[in-house]
């Protein structure tokens, strides 16, 4: 398959090429060329421009019409295989680009699949961070409750040294 490179290059030169002559042109420039003896008969002549053309046009010998018919719709046809290609070409890249945006809305599809992904993970995440919120404030309320007990026993254990020391210094008297 030709790429889409050298499509796009085939297309640029082919649209930047001047019209074509039509069908009637292109006979008539075949006719000349195909019977060239035409014009070296006309100027090898002697005599008169009318004396030229009438000796230029009995040499030639045998008319061919049907072979520069044939010439002419043979080039014709190329012209036209050509602007068909050109066509065809055009459609192809448009098709192209159409599968580009098909496919890039596949993908815009696809990012919307993995959007709900990660909202899902999101959520998840919420509900994980709230569970963990739910635990940290057990741990807090815990710890602050072992601190309260800690506190109230050190409290406990100092109130319980000054009785002793009381007890000692009311002893020691």
């Amino acid at each position: 398959m030709i790429s889409k490179k050298t499509l796009k290059s085939m297309l640029s030169f082919s649209e930047n090429q001047p019209l074509a002559p039509s069908f009637i042109l292109i006979y008539l420039v075949t006719w000349l060329v195909w019977h060239k003896q035409l014009f070296s008969h006309f100027i090898s002549a002697e005599g008169g421009f009318l004396t030229k053309v009438v000796t230029a046009l009995t040499s030639i010998e045998d008319n061919q019409f049907f072979v520069v018919f044939l010439i002419s719709a043979l080039l014709v046809l190329i012209r036209l295989v050509v602007n068909y290609l050109v066509f065809r070409s055009r459609a192809l890249l448009n098709t192209a680009d159409d599968d580009f945006t098909k496919a890039r809305d596949a993908q815009l599809f696809s990012k919307n699949d993995d959007i709900a992904n990660v909202v899902a993970i999101l959520e998840k995440t919420k509900q994980q961070l709230a569970a963990m919120k739910v635990r940290e404030q057990t741990a807090v309320a815990e710890r602050n409750t072992a601190i309260k007990n800690l506190l109230n026993v050190q409290h406990e254990l100092d109130e319980a040294k000054a009785d002793i020391e009381m007890l000692n210094t009311v002893a020691a008297n």
